[in-house]
């Protein structure tokens, strides 16, 4: 059990879970199964970038564990429950594996650019825990941009890459909209976990958006970008789904309605537990946003 928590094993499944939709609503429909990546190919695809993002949050655990304990995180397991050299090994290991699956499948299917990929993305989340984040903003535009690279990976190869003639502008826009909700969600969550951390933040210097604009600005800054949020989901579901009530009250139920209410309890949070409640309802609405997909079925 505590190896799946070091590695976010809810987090990964996911993941696993947008990119079936992704395939199953947008990619088979419209090229058919006989013309894109086997399904062979495509589970081991998708279990090497897990193996890589599983790799992330091990040593973000390994780099981390200062910093989480100042702030009495309940998570924390580097260092109580799994040794630290022992995390180390199984970043790497996990790294290597999903790295060479990743050059086992480029290989297989002609298409150099997916080990390529891998490669930065495995860099990145290395040099990320290294150095990058302590540097201010960029730290969680990385993480966003990372999980919306992530989520999107192979539908984006297979639509850009390979399938290129049979490409629809509406795939292309689906997929836009898909990695722009999950950048947007994941920016408010990493921002989220500032303000839950920001007296450990604050004591090794790292400059986060609360430890440097203050708790104010940035809970305003959340406000915003929630707010801007739920109005473009708003005139997505109503253009999108306008004849379909059941996809239109799905999304004003499920998603936009919760983005409101996380923008009440963002300013009422206080302590530690009240930032926790935010960051599940954050991931909820993930969630939902996700499930949306299969209206599109």
């Amino acid at each position: 059990m505590k190896y799946l928590k070091l590695i976010r094993f809810q987090n990964l499944v996911v993941m696993v879970l947008i990119q079936y939709l992704i395939r199953f609503t947008l990619i088979i429909p419209s090229y058919g199964k006989e013309n894109i990546i086997s399904e062979f190919y495509f589970a081991l695809l998708l279990f090497s970038i897990l193996l890589i993002v599983a790799a992330g949050y091990t040593i973000n655990d390994y780099f981390d564990i200062k910093v989480d304990s100042e702030n009495k995180d309940e998570h924390v397991i580097v260092g109580r429950t799994i040794k630290r050299r022992i995390a180390l090994v199984i970043h790497f290991i996990l790294t290597s594996v999903g790295l060479i699956l990743g050059f086992y499948i480029a290989y297989k299917i002609n298409q150099l650019v997916i080990s390529i990929i891998l490669i930065v993305c495995a860099y990145i989340l290395w040099i990320y825990n290294l150095k990058l984040k302590r540097i201010f903003f960029l730290a969680n535009l990385i993480v966003a941009g990372l999980s919306a690279v992530f989520v999107t990976s192979i539908a984006t190869l297979e639509i850009f890459l390979k399938y290129n003639h049979n490409a629809s502008i509406n795939n292309i826009k689906t997929l836009i909209l898909i990695a722009t909700f999950a950048f947007i969600l994941s920016l408010m969550n990493e921002i989220i976990k500032d303000l839950r951390t920001v007296e450990g933040d604050k004591k090794y210097k790292i400059r986060t958006l609360p430890t440097v604009w203050g708790l104010l600005k940035t809970k305003e800054f959340l406000k915003w970008l929630s707010i801007i949020t739920a109005f473009i989901i708003s005139i997505i579901a109503i253009t999108k789904f306008k004849t379909n009530l059941t996809a239109l009250s799905y999304a004003f139920i499920f998603i936009i309605g919760p983005l409101f209410l996380l923008n009440v309890w963002v300013y009422k949070a206080q302590q530690t537990i009240d930032y926790e409640r935010i960051s599940k309802l954050n991931k909820f609405i993930i969630f939902t946003g996700i499930m949306s997909l299969l209206f599109l079925i």
